[in-house]
């Protein structure tokens, strides 16, 4: 002891040997944002264990880490994945086009509505004669048939619309009927939310279900503008078409024919699902002008009339409004 200072011993630690191993080269590992989430939770999750009234914590191990030995293959395949899983998710409706949709309740009342799709059965019914009558509004769908043009309304959601038809939509000034994931608009232009799934909309002003369908949701709008009836060319929906079309105009340019079929079957079930959804005095207001043409059951539930003489009937109509 010198000077009441304790020198105590101090053990020599033990040195451990490191082995070195070789990592392969350049070895990327991409970890999922949702992966990496759930390993984050994981390691600080806290179970709950009750002892004696007591709270005890216990902590659960990270995961391990992931294989850096990854294959190449593998990698292409998160990337793939990645790429693949992105969820859309439709914009809100501006307040300017919620007044101009407002503003449409009613306007229809005591007069008919004609909404004129692309089917090929079109060709063969008079439209012509339709046209510029004061009790009939027209409504075009996606391409407009030169026959009606300029109709009283034209809807498209689809974007491809107006790069086809932009000399069309730049001069026209009837009401434009959008959704909104048509970003060019002009004065008289509106946009409607899709509210997405199956359904069928009594009000336009929250939101339309497209269906997959421009008719479709363009019915859903001739009921919130109120028309005393609503008539329907055009709606053919046969993969096997007139003539080998399907549209009146030929084929769709940016849809292959064969992809165009299959997704007949598809729009039929929102056509379906809306006999089931409306009354039997709301189903009343449509007319199906593709008897002999449209194959699938719902047009049984709707009233119906064959393309090459609705014509007629419908000015015998308007007469007597």
């Amino acid at each position: 002891m010198v000077n009441n200072v304790v020198v105590s011993r101090v053990r020599p630690q033990l040195v451990r040997k490191r082995t070195i191993v070789p990592s392969p080269k350049t070895v990327k590992v991409v970890v999922q944002p949702s992966q990496a989430k759930a390993a984050s939770l994981q390691q600080v999750k806290q179970t709950r264990i009750g002892v004696g009234g007591q709270r005890q914590i216990k902590q659960t191990p990270p995961p391990p880490p992931p294989n850096a030995a990854v294959s190449q293959k593998s990698l292409r395949k998160q990337r793939s994945l990645r790429k693949t899983q992105v969820k859309y998710v439709t914009a809100n409706v501006n307040a300017a086009s919620i007044a101009k949709t407002q503003s449409l309740w009613n306007t229809g009342k005591g007069k008919l509505l004609i909404i004129v799709g692309n089917g090929p059965s079109i060709s063969e019914a008079p439209l012509e004669k339709l046209k510029n009558k004061s009790k009939i509004d027209t409504l075009s769908i996606n391409k407009p048939d030169e026959r009606l043009w300029p109709t009283t309304h034209w809807a498209f959601f689809d974007g491809s619309q107006i790069r086809r038809h932009e000399t069309l939509w730049s001069g026209y000034n009837g009401n434009i009927f959008n959704s909104t994931a048509i970003k060019k608009q002009k004065q008289n232009s509106m946009q409607f939310k899709n509210i997405g799934g199956r359904g069928f909309s009594r009000d336009a002003s929250k939101g339309i279900h497209i269906g997959r369908s421009s008719v479709y949701a363009a019915m859903q709008i001739g009921m919130w503008m109120n028309y005393e009836q609503v008539y329907i060319f055009g709606c053919d929906m046969d993969p096997g078409g007139i003539n080998g079309k399907l549209h009146f105009y030929g084929d769709n340019p940016d849809v292959d024919p064969e992809i165009r079929k299959k997704r007949f079957k598809d729009e039929a079930t929102h056509y379906d699902n809306a006999a089931s959804i409306l009354t039997p005095e709301e189903r009343s207001l449509f007319t199906f002008c593709s008897l002999g043409v449209n194959p699938w059951p719902f047009l049984k539930l709707f009233s119906t009339l064959r393309h090459m003489e609705a014509v007629d009937e419908i000015l015998e109509h308007a007469s007597k409004l």
